[in-house]
């Protein structure tokens, strides 16, 4: 058999998905239900990989230890060998973010980060993310008519993790530009030499800065969660310099850009259906339900990737050992086998755990209390001082295999009667 009919064997004839298609960008879910009926594990040759759709085998996706997160080398997939050469603190600081860790460094690590991102920090935290919230809502009111993407969804996230980090308001633009310059390679649906030499540079800058906070947060440590990741690596778990500079990066970029996409997508499915502005209105206390609802459907996370670490049978196909996997939150998280009417929201929904939203198994979201109380308290804020108007149809979407999100969000903020 040739190599042209072995893959058309592996795709069965199955129509395939790009994920950098628009199409796909603005609506994931109706090519992965597809899927999920002809093909739950599929091979897709546009991705170079295996897509896994339906609720039941995502899960245990993220369960199974022969699936690895070391998934470094596919931002490197079809890059000159010179090209890679260049980006050395690209290959090093993000292989050893602990989402893309395994065994022994994962579990080492992610003790540390838990203990960083436990409910009393959150709670600690909770007073001052009203106060940034209502900083942003007064320039919201100032400036009436806006792009939420930049007035909000770009600064409220930067700002509580400068906050967490207690570093100086200077330091802002360039944890915002960590964020989306990591981000924008990373979870680009197409990788370009471009992306991957501006992340190597910023990643060198923001080492620098870094490097010069964290001796002084040795010699006079505070509750902030630099402090905290410091305090921690003196005990038992100790991390080295490289590791620590690492987990600072990786919390950058996970506490700004998933909060910052999904503020947006959730805006807007809140404002564009009366019921769910009403109950939020009346019933403020049911935020957290709401948001945690929305997380599901739309939800921010289409998927994650693992490498296989040895062969693997799945619905009658052979997942080779290092063949590379698309895991397909979106499509899990709207699976009929599992969810009754998933494209409606329902806040009486019990899927705080259920939802792939964060992840499920190993390497479960460290931050989500963080992320879905910055959430529950900006629209519990937000849509009781402010009528909000969505002054756009169609939207443009980030050109992004990860996160579904908006480029621009066109809205008025108009404050309501007292």
């Amino acid at each position: 058999m040739g190599a042209q009919e072995a893959m058309d064997e592996r795709t069965g004839g199955i129509e395939d998905v790009r994920f950098a298609d628009p199409a796909f960008l603005a609506d994931p879910w109706t090519p992965l239900i597809r899927l999920q009926e002809e093909a739950p594990v599929f091979y897709s040759r546009n991705q170079g990989g295996w897509i896994i759709s339906r609720y039941d085998d995502v899960r245990a996706a993220f369960a199974d230890r022969r699936l690895s997160a070391s998934r470094v080398d596919q931002l490197f997939r079809g890059m000159p060998e010179e090209l890679q050469k260049q980006l050395e603190a690209v290959r090093l600081y993000t292989g050893l973010i602990v989402n893309r860790l395994d065994g022994r460094d994962h579990t080492r690590i992610r003790v540390l980060m838990l203990k960083a991102f436990d409910a009393a920090v959150v709670r600690t935290v909770q007073g001052f993310i009203g106060d940034v919230i209502d900083e942003i809502l007064d320039e919201c009111e100032r400036l009436g008519e806006f792009d939420f993407m930049q007035a909000v969804s770009a600064t409220l996230p930067t700002r509580v993790m400068q906050k967490l980090f207690d570093l100086p308001d200077e330091y802002r633009p360039l944890l915002f530009k960590l964020a989306s310059d990591f981000t924008s390679a990373s979870s680009a649906a197409n990788v370009t030499p471009e992306l991957l030499l501006k992340l190597d540079a910023t990643i060198r800058t923001m080492n620098d800065v870094f490097n010069a906070i964290i001796p002084e947060r040795e010699k006079n440590p505070g509750d902030d969660l630099i402090s905290m990741m410091v305090n921690a690596r003196d005990g038992l778990n100790k991390l080295s310099n490289d590791e620590m500079l690492a987990q600072l990066h990786g919390m950058v970029v996970a506490g700004a850009e998933t909060t910052a996409h999904t503020l947006a997508t959730q805006l807007v499915q809140i404002v564009r259906q009366e019921k769910l502005l009403a109950t939020l209105r009346e019933t403020p206390e049911r935020a957290f339900d709401l948001v945690t609802e929305l997380l599901r459907y739309p939800g921010t996370v289409k998927c994650m990737t693992r490498f296989a670490g040895e062969d693997i049978e799945l619905h009658g196909q052979t997942i080779t050992k290092g063949d590379l996997l698309w895991i397909m939150h979106a499509g899990a998280n709207v699976d009929t086998r599992h969810w009754d009417d998933p494209f409606g929201t329902d806040i009486d929904r019990h899927n705080l755990r259920d939802s792939m939203a964060f992840g499920p198994g190993l390497h479960f979201c460290v931050g989500h209390m963080l992320a879905r109380t910055e959430l529950t308290e900006f629209f519990t804020r937000a849509l009781r001082r402010f009528d909000v108007e969505i002054l756009q149809q169609d939207f443009e979407m980030v050109p992004s295999y990860i996160f579904y999100g908006y480029k621009e969000l066109r809205v008025r903020f108009t404050p309501r009667a007292a």
